[in-house]
């Protein structure tokens, strides 16, 4: 998965958990047995045109006093702030218009992005300030992971895009991760969603994994060592998959330009090797996306 599709799913799969994190004034007035997920947010009506998706909305009731629908919503950077801010005026001008509800947006930034909790866009003209806009902000890269690996499974996965100190305790750190998430009461699928994201963001080189191998050999690490036993192969063909994937977007970027949303989602929709190959092979002959067979008009 790409950094949307993989935090998509895990923050759809552990909202809760995620603002008990980091949000537990937020989370405590709100009654998660009313979350109803609003799938495919989608926007067309952007300044420049162009269509977005946000994140991950939530629909959910408040405890306190009479029942009040609000929205809790979260977009994921991958890194830097660009048009961040008026991105996330704009996503809170529209679901706000859109379902006449208050909204609680929040950005989770997985490398770099502003420091603190707080970041705003605000608009002024003629030396006026006409709109000042607040959202809150998760920097997991200015965070210590050592703070947070046995907070929670969530927690352990998160803290591997965290600071973590000196080389020498890493390796034994990414242990500890991967400990608290097997050895949690979670169901399956979703400790292989944390443990994805841990092996996507912590990645080993060949001499790192053999140094690992005799860490999780150590007693303490027997349910971790049978997960990596177990969901390793899974995790090399998603792998190998992903790499496909963006192997084909750049071929048919490079020869049709940029991809319409339409045929992005349907790539990103694709789970199988040999699928992908098919298309592979297609990109070399064909002289449009319906010869390749992504364009249905």
């Amino acid at each position: 998965m790409g950094h949307d599709r993989l935090f998509k799913a895990v923050l759809e799969s552990f909202l809760r958990e995620f603002l008990e994190l980091f949000f537990p004034d937020v989370a405590a007035r709100l009654d998660f047995a009313t979350q109803r997920l609003l799938d495919k947010e989608f926007f067309t009506d952007f300044p420049e045109g162009r269509r977005r998706e946000a994140d991950v909305v939530a629909e959910l009731k408040t405890r306190a006093g009479a029942p009040e629908i609000v929205l809790v919503h979260v977009e994921v950077q991958a890194r830097g702030e660009g048009d961040v801010p008026e991105r996330m005026f704009q996503y809170y001008s529209m679901l706000r218009l859109r379902y006449a509800t208050p909204v609680f947006p929040i950005v989770m930034y997985l490398r770099g992005g502003p420091s603190g909790e707080v970041a705003e866009y605000s608009e002024k003209l003629f030396g006026r300030e006409l709109v000042r806009f607040r959202y809150a902000i998760v920097g997991l890269a200015r965070r210590v992971a050592q703070e947070y690996v046995e907070t929670s499974p969530l927690s352990a996965a998160l803290s591997a895009l965290m600071r973590r100190g000196r080389a020498t305790e890493s390796l034994d750190l990414r242990a500890r991760m991967l400990k608290c998430v097997v050895e949690s009461e979670l169901d399956q699928a979703r400790q292989y969603l944390l443990v994805n994201v841990i092996e996507t963001y912590f990645r080993l080189g060949r001499r790192q994994r053999q140094q690992f191998g005799k860490i999780l050999a150590r007693k303490e690490y027997a349910k971790v060592q049978d997960t990596e036993l177990t969901w390793g192969d899974e995790l090399l063909l998603e792998g190998a998959v992903r790499g496909k994937r963006e192997t084909l977007k750049r071929q048919l970027t490079a020869k049709f330009g940029p991809l319409p949303n339409e045929a992005e989602a349907r790539l990103d929709a694709i789970q199988s090797g040999e699928e992908l190959d098919q298309y592979l092979d297609r990109v070399l002959v064909a002289e449009s996306l319906e010869e390749v067979g992504l364009d249905d008009g």
